[in-house]
């Protein structure tokens, strides 16, 4: 034991000296990475930070008044209900349910509306199946086919003949999903809905009293409160940039501001003050974008320089309206009553809006695209699937039919062929520049052809050139080609030939994982724990799956565990939650090793392990985990071949306590690497957990150093072994959140990428 305890102080003892010894810093914060990326980025000559250009385009019309002009282009961003030149077409959105026979192209295009003229269902007593969200028990908002109550409760459309954009009279309170819609109509025939028809429309029904006796769940964003009367901050990514307001992901920007988040201004037009500063829930979280400052905030500033694309709202901002569920496609929300954010990692996909918000906010940004060193594509698709795709019978991509891959893959096409009519940066280096996330489950794998030379950030790190899709999600299977009436050849063909990943282009980065979810870790300073568990993973072990799910890791795991009856002899748990008990953070946090192995494709448990300090135990063959290419895992994880996984328990146990110790404090030195931290809000929110923690994070040092004192005094061999204390590793990160954290590391990566663009 005193060895490891000794080969750690070692560790932290020579980073000590090393800094007071005048070495190279970037090499100390560079330790365990792979190449020259990291040190080379810490070196580099920063470049002078230019002023933002402006754009003086007019767009047709004033967009008629419900669009925003991007003076860049010339052209207007439509929202929700709107399309075509001038914003002046209507795109309805309509609450309908699609009756489909034979193949699942047949009649794709020819929907069967329930709803009327007048947003009233047709007829409740149609109830074909299968059944979608969007069957409206009262009126349906058909800019994004979300219903709303009919009644004195109940939605008040702007009078006819209004203006484009006028609001409605009365918002009214929602009914989002058939689980608040009626059962019965009021003469007591058979409805769609799930609910009795006097909880909704009886005398004391939600839809028409101020205090009804039932209500359902909220679950709609800008509401909030027991009757969703209340109005809440809506997101958007960069709040507005506080230039505009937001509504359900789209921002309305204030007169001359324009872009997705109303940070530009038009030109000749004097800067105004943001509102984010005055705005205390929008002021804790975001802040105007540093590229939008005049003049710029530092003389100089470190590249990359990253354009991000204004895209067509279908593709962006449209997604995010239709979204509608707070909780949905985002990595943070509002709550009532004072608007307070909270981060959540519900939606596994989050990445997509939290890298683009980080981009917004971030000095890495430049509005001129002619110094850009990237151009990242904002695209929602992996929001496409679910809940949108379920929701209503519009959008598709370009038809409906398929698994969800099909749509998600269409609309990647769509938005680079819209980035090609729009610009001229793509054809400049053939998308060389051009960065992608792809989060879905099997990343990558479905990603079009189009935009092989591009770069993809993904969750999903599979390399090999041939490869089918391991989903037992059918819904989800890329490589189950589907005909259709727009695509009667299929869609196979358009992203055939390439790999999931490839390591000299793409970079596998970490899923977010919001801050509540490792308080409890050591390594961000609450109290350490024993590591007394040998091995544990919580989760789905395909008990209800198909035999693929997992490549059949987990199941394997999972039988022998229990036949061997693994818990009890070797504190080896695996299982779901019927299978252990206990918080899942604390349990993360006593285990030595934590198994990360696939789901229906990428799952985040190297995330889990590393922010709670546990050696992640990787079985995935031809997958690199997380930052695999650019950090060496190996100095704190540990990789077992899938044809060893019957032997994981002798391997385990033959790790001798000296290696674990290593890992351990490996982990201590790369750990903030797998966490997110460059939003504002979240580098607060982190540094109030540093600062709650620390007087435990001290008072442990001060035991530690105390007991390490006394063992050392004891005279030597087995006696002093056995007093000498058990080092909580790793230690927890106490500087500044943001440096080094996974956006920092992307964005010293990129850097490296730079020359590889130009060829």
């Amino acid at each position: 034991m005193l060895h490891s305890v000794y080969y750690s102080l070692l560790l932290l003892a020579l980073f000590a000296l090393g800094v007071q010894a005048g070495i190279d810093p970037s090499k100390q914060r560079c330790a365990f990475t792979k190449g020259t990326w990291c040190t080379n980025y810490a070196k580099q000559e920063p470049v002078p930070w230019k002023p933002a250009p402006r754009g003086s385009k007019e767009c047709p019309g004033g967009c008629n008044n419900v669009g925003r002009c991007n003076y860049d282009t010339g052209l207007c961003d439509c929202p929700a209900g709107w399309t075509g030149l001038g914003c002046k077409t209507p795109q309805k959105r309509p609450c309908t349910h699609k009756q489909r026979k034979g193949d699942p192209g047949e009649n794709a295009t020819q929907p069967y509306s329930h709803i009327g003229p007048d947003g009233r269902d047709l007829d409740w007593t149609n109830v074909p199946h299968p059944q979608y969200y969007s069957r409206c028990g009262g009126i349906c908002d058909d800019d994004v086919a979300i219903c709303y109550c009919d009644g004195p409760m109940g939605r008040i459309p702007a009078p006819p003949g209004s203006p484009p954009g006028t609001p409605p009279l009365q918002v009214g309170r929602p009914l989002m999903t058939m689980a608040h819609a009626p059962k019965t109509t009021w003469d007591g025939r058979k409805a769609f809905g799930e609910v009795d028809y006097n909880l909704v429309y009886g005398p004391r029904g939600y839809c028409n009293v101020t205090d009804p006796e039932w209500v359902p769940n909220c679950g709609m964003d800008g509401l909030w409160g027991r009757t969703c009367d209340e109005p809440i901050q809506m997101f958007c990514p960069g709040g507005c940039a506080g230039h505009g307001r937001c509504y359900l992901g789209y921002c309305i920007c204030d007169e001359g501001y324009y872009g997705h988040d109303c940070a530009r201004r038009k030109a000749g037009l004097p800067l105004l003050p943001s509102t984010i500063p005055t705005t205390r829930w929008l002021a804790e979280v975001v802040r105007e974008p540093p590229a939008a400052l005049e003049p710029p905030p530092a003389p100089t500033r470190k590249r990359p320089l990253i354009y991000v694309y204004d895209l067509e709202p279908m593709y962006q901002a449209k997604i995010l309206q239709y979204r509608v569920t707070p909780r949905w496609c985002v990595h943070r929300w509002h709550v009532w009553p004072n608007n307070h954010t909270e981060w959540t990692d519900l939606w596994v996909y989050a990445m997509d809006t939290l890298l683009h918000e980080s981009l917004l906010v971030s000095p890495h940004r430049t509005f001129d695209p002619e110094e850009a060193d990237f151009f990242y594509v904002p695209h929602q698709a992996s929001c496409l699937p679910f809940p949108i795709g379920a929701w209503a019978d519009f959008p598709w991509f370009p038809d409906a039919g398929g698994p969800r891959t099909r749509q998600m893959l269409n609309m990647v096409i769509e938005a680079v062929q819209w980035i090609n009519a729009t610009f001229p940066f793509w054809q400049r280096r053939g998308g060389r520049d051009h960065i992608f996330t792809f989060t879905h489950d099997e990343g990558a794998c479905w990603a079009p052809n189009i935009v092989n030379n591009s770069i993809w950030l993904t969750h999903w790190g599979r390399m090999e050139l041939n490869h089918t899709s391991n989903t037992a999600y059918l819904l989800d299977k890329y490589d189950r080609d589907t005909p259709t009436l727009l695509q009667p050849d299929g869609f196979v063909h358009l992203f055939k030939g390439h790999p999931c990943y490839n390591p000299d282009k793409d970079l596998v980065i970490p899923a977010f994982k919001a801050p509540g979810h490792y308080a409890s870790s050591g390594l961000v300073g609450a109290p350490t724990r024993e590591r007394d568990l040998l091995f544990f993973f919580r989760g789905d072990v395909g008990k209800r799956r198909q035999p693929n799910y997992s490549r059949g890791v987990r199941q394997a795991i999972y039988r022998a565990a229990k036949e061997g009856d693994w818990a009890t002899k070797h504190k080896f748990f695996i299982g779901g939650h019927d299978d252990i008990k206990g918080e899942y953070s604390n349990m993360l946090g006593r285990a030595k090793f934590c198994l990360v192995a696939p789901g229906d494709g990428w799952s985040a448990r190297m995330e889990d392990a590393v922010l709670h300090g546990c050696i992640p135990v990787i079985i995935a063959d031809g997958v690199h985990a997380v930052f695999e290419s650019i950090l060496d895992i190996d100095d704190f994880g540990l990789r077992i071949p899938q044809d060893q996984v019957p032997r994981i328990l002798d391997i385990l146990l033959a790790v001798p306590a000296r290696a674990i110790r290593s890992k351990q404090a490996h982990l201590g030195r790369v750990w903030q690497r797998f966490r997110y931290a460059s939003i504002p809000g979240l580098s607060e929110e982190l540094k109030r957990m540093q600062l709650h923690n620390k007087p435990r994070r001290e008072a442990e040092a001060a035991a530690y150093a105390n007991a390490t004192a006394a063992a050392a005094a004891a005279a030597g061999g087995g006696a002093a072994a056995a007093a000498a204390p058990k080092l909580p590793l790793p230690q927890p990160f106490t500087g500044d959140p943001t440096e080094d954290d996974a956006f920092d590391t992307i964005m010293q990566w990129l850097y490296s990428r730079i020359p590889h663009t130009r060829g």
